[in-house]
């Protein structure tokens, strides 16, 4: 993955590799991130804040602040789907309009509101065999 894109989508600095994201999310992420993410895709705050497991008020009392670990990781993790997808259909539009669209091939579910959870109930059931 180009880091370049990652950098955009949440405001932050390229890092020059994974290593460096985890040391960034470890001293938390900037707490303008949670803004620059909400412009890339066209949402609200409050949007946002189902996504991130926070009310939308908490998410305003960290704008200026670094972001608990939890929180910066949550918000690292929807950055690097956000990413993938700008970089695979090699524009933010057209990755924000795919991201907004309801699709067969998940019951009619945004691929956006599968962003709550790293694993849906909606998806594939997995299960271990021995």
């Amino acid at each position: 993955m180009g880091w370049y894109v990652l950098a955009e989508v949440l405001g932050i600095d390229e890092p020059p590799d994974e290593w460096a994201l985890v040391e960034v999310t470890r001293r938390g992420l900037p707490g303008g991130s949670i803004d620059v993410l909400a412009k890339t895709l066209g949402l609200t705050i409050s949007e946002l804040s189902s996504f991130l497991h926070v009310s939308s008020r908490t998410l305003m009392r960290h704008r200026g602040r670094l972001l608990a670990k939890c929180l910066s990781d949550r918000l690292l993790c929807i950055g690097i789907v956000i990413a993938r997808c700008i970089e695979f259909f090699q524009s933010h539009e057209k990755a924000t309009r795919w991201l907004k669209s309801p699709l067969l091939a998940l019951g009619n579910i945004r691929p956006l509101d599968l962003l709550d959870t790293n694993r849906n109930q909606h998806g594939p059931q997995f299960t271990w065999e021995d």
